[in-house]
């Protein structure tokens, strides 16, 4: 019965893990944008689009707006994750941290693996908070990026 409680915590603990880092994902996406170009003339609603045009994707744009995440697109909110990309927005395909369809990043995977087991380390040890000399300045260049850095205040936790 032991290992049975277990297993439901570390899954419960894994799932919020996952909400947050799709949350973050969201807000601040590891790339700003994205590219294509049209390799035949396309039409996108009421825009054709002639062959050889690139078009440009800002990730940010579609992660922060209000007609697909609510009106609360601007905050931290990782429960609107908790059913699923598919129930956090009204167009899940909007969600592209790691890009859509076969362009979509092989180490996807990989790296939310990576960044759970990190997370998960990391914070078993220690405990962390913004210094109060921290301006929010996300820097869109190739990736996102803190415009200023981050200062963090660091707080090794007692081992039991």
């Amino acid at each position: 019965m032991l290992c049975l409680n277990n297993l439901y915590l570390t899954i419960k603990l894994d799932i919020k893990v996952t909400m947050v880092i799709q949350e973050v994902m969201r807000l601040y996406p590891p790339a700003a944008f994205v590219s294509r170009e049209a390799l035949e003339d396309t039409q996108i609603g009421h825009i054709v689009v002639p062959r050889g045009v690139c078009l440009w994707t800002l990730i940010p744009t579609l992660h922060r707006d209000p007609d697909i995440w609510g009106r609360d697109a601007n905050e931290f909110k990782p429960e609107r994750f908790e059913n699923g990309v598919s129930s956090a927005c009204k167009l899940p395909q909007v969600y592209i941290p790691f890009g859509l369809g076969p362009r979509l990043c092989l180490g996807r995977n990989f790296a939310m693996v990576q960044l759970k087991v990190v997370i998960s380390l990391i914070i078993s040890k220690f405990r962390f908070s913004l210094s109060p000399k921290y301006r929010h300045s996300p820097a869109y260049r190739m990736i996102v990026e803190p415009g200023q850095g981050v200062q963090i205040l660091v707080e090794r936790l007692k081992q039991c």
